[in-house]
């Protein structure tokens, strides 16, 4: 199956998004509300200081008098005759201005550094999330997705959601609180005045709102492109050996380019929506305090209005500006927020595996496994991939499956791993549905080396004892390590079994490493093991040795090999021959040669080959 890079998002609320993404932040309510009171005690001295200008002009000017400007008539009515004396405001207005700084920084540290400590926590919570129902999702989900779809999200994505929550929420909270300080103080000084802005509210609104549904259409296109440079990257870099001995660079340079291009271009659509609201809010800005200006000058409208009072209410007009900006720009940051969480949101939304039912396997297990009436398609506009599979499995019998690509062997033994479901029919074990038993209790009594191997950047001793067998007693994994033939090259190594392998075991050969998860197969010691081509990357003399441990640890053990070479499953119970999903032929080596059909056929090309 194709796999793409982006699913199909549903539509969804920005408003309903972003609340569902504040609603990560409940738990650290207490936290968040002491940030909150810091952006307070910020945006209001913030005021505070603008309003001490008037006090400050008033001062060197007329005197303050109780009689004379906004805020005098409230402070000089503590002395004597409603008139501060000069002396006094020399040191009492330094010091206020004083006072005011140092708690308009102790605010901003506190909002700072409490919406920093719980937008962290949220986005540990939300990439914890991410990555734990990743680990949950179906093998349909990682057929049509890319790997580097995935990775973008829980890189690129979640940091968006970062720089929503952080810088945006930062912003939205303090410059709110500024723009509202600063609009009471300009209706108490002048009321008739202040009204001027209130008449471009609504063309600001209009503003915002119509450029909203921008930025979040282009925010996705800018993650799904990121995608895109991810995926390309993971792929040179994986196939780097295949890219330079078949000279595929420049090939991969240009696909490169062209992703990252594209990227650019989708960027920089935002950068001039982002821009062009901004600057056209700053003249909707800049023409209500020109109109203010232009009306105070007017005569009549700042009669009762000292200097200083004058002064201090055109700065706090001017003031607006700042705020009203950084509540503009921040709208972009909200935006790809919030287009960044739906795409999360629709990882963490999807269906999980099914985990099954509560069913309890007969214990011990014996491994008797029956395919009945089996069929499986991997969505219903794919084609059928297996048709009427029935076969039924001793305890302690080896199975093997033959066929040629694409007819459906790998796919009957991930069934019966429960990686995908059935499309009809059913698999018993021990007689019990596998689809009514739960995915855990099923999965503990399997064990698998697929053709594919996977290490991980951990020591070979972690590697082997991995997951569930972490418990596993040092003997056993020696026991394990000899039976795979696998001590002969981890006594070379530098540090044994406590050598870190690396990304994916590079350091090893494709022999090695498929005997290491040979060895992590029979430390599991489960009733049923699969070997999907578990011998492919060994030499002759390798595989000779695995064969003779193999055939050891088969006994006794329900075992389904699959193998391309038929000379490794002459001496399998039975031999199932594949052809479009559906079984041709059934028998042992010698009933098969008897009959003279495909499988004759199959090994007598092979002979000759």
């Amino acid at each position: 199956m194709d796999r793409v890079n982006t699913p199909p998002s549903k539509p969804r609320r920005g408003a309903e998004t972003y609340r569902r993404l504040l609603s990560y932040a409940l738990p650290h309510w207490p936290i968040f509300a002491i940030a909150v009171f810091g952006f307070l005690l910020f945006s209001t001295m913030g005021v505070s200081l603008i309003a001490v200008t008037e006090l400050l002009l008033d001062a060197v000017g007329a005197g303050i008098q109780e009689s004379r400007g906004f805020l005098a008539k409230y402070v000089a009515a503590w002395f004597p005759g409603g008139i501060m004396p000069q002396e006094t405001a020399r040191w009492l207005i330094p010091l206020a201005m004083l006072l005011i700084i140092v708690l308009r920084a102790c605010g901003n540290f506190i909002g700072s550094y409490g919406l920093a400590y719980v937008a962290r926590s949220v986005i540990h919570r939300l990439r914890t999330q991410l990555f734990e129902k990743i680990g949950q999702l179906p093998s349909a989900y990682f057929d049509r997705y890319t790997g580097a779809y995935l990775i973008s999200k829980v890189s690129y994505n979640v940091e968006q959601v970062t720089n929503s929550i952080t810088k945006a929420v930062k912003v939205l909270i303090r410059e709110s609180f500024t723009t509202i300080g600063l609009l009471i103080y300009l209706l108490l000084v002048n009321w008739k005045l202040t009204l001027t802005f209130f008449l471009f509210a609504p063309f600001i609104a209009f503003i915002v709102r119509s450029v909203g549904k921008r930025f979040r259409k282009l925010s996705h296109r800018i993650q799904n492109t990121m995608g895109d440079v991810t995926h390309v990257t993971q792929e040179a870099i994986n196939g780097y050996q295949v890219v330079r001995m078949y000279g595929g660079q420049a090939y991969e340079n240009a696909r490169f380019e062209s992703a990252s291009d594209n990227n650019r271009q989708q960027f920089m659509k935002l950068v001039v929506a982002d821009n062009a609201s901004v600057s056209v809010i700053q003249i909707l800005v800049g023409l209500s305090t020109a109109t203010i200006v232009w009306l105070a000058l007017a005569p009549g409208m700042v009669e009762s209005m000292t200097a200083g009072v004058f002064a201090a209410y055109i700065g706090a007009a001017a003031s607006l500006a700042k705020p009203v900006r950084s509540l503009s720009e921040v709208f972009a940051d909200i935006q790809k927020g919030i287009a960044a969480a739906e795409s999360i949101f629709e990882v963490i939304d999807s269906p999980k595996e099914p985990q099954g039912g509560e069913a309890q396997l007969p214990q011990p297990v014996r491994g008797a496994v029956t395919f009945d009436n089996l069929g499986f398609s991997y969505d219903a506009s794919a084609p059928t991939v297996l048709t009427d599979i029935s076969f039924a499995v001793e305890p302690g019998q080896t199975v093997a499956l033959v066929g040629a690509s694409g007819s459906g062997k790998s796919t009957l033994v991930s069934l019966l791993a429960r990686f995908y479901e059935p499309t009809c029919g059913r698999i018993l074990l021990d007689g019990v549905n596998i689809a009514d038993v739960s995915l855990a209790d099923l999965r503990h009594h399997i064990s698998m080396v697929s053709q594919n191997i996977v290490l991980f950047n951990d020591s070979v001793y972690r590697n082997i004892a991995y997951g569930e067998l972490e418990n596993a007693t040092p003997e056993q994994v020696q026991r394990a390590v000899e039976l795979a033939h696998a001590s002969e090259f981890i006594d070379e190594l530098p540090q044994g079994l406590q050598t870190v392998l690396g990304d994916n075991a590079q350091m090893l050969s494709g022999g090695q490493r498929q005997r290491l998860a040979i060895a992590r197969a029979l430390l599991k010691d489960a009733p049923i093991l699969i070997l999907d081509e578990a011998t492919s990357a060994l030499d002759n003399e390798s595989e000779r040795a695995i064969q003779l441990a193999l055939t050891e640890v088969m006994k006794n053990r329900t075992t389904f090999v699959i193998a391309h070479r038929l000379s490794t499953i002459e001496n399998a119970d039975r031999i199932l021959v594949m052809e479009q999903g559906r079984i041709v032929e059934s028998g042992n080596h010698a009933e098969l040669l008897g009959q003279g059909g495909r499988y004759a056929t199959l090994l007598q090309q092979q002979t000759a080959g």
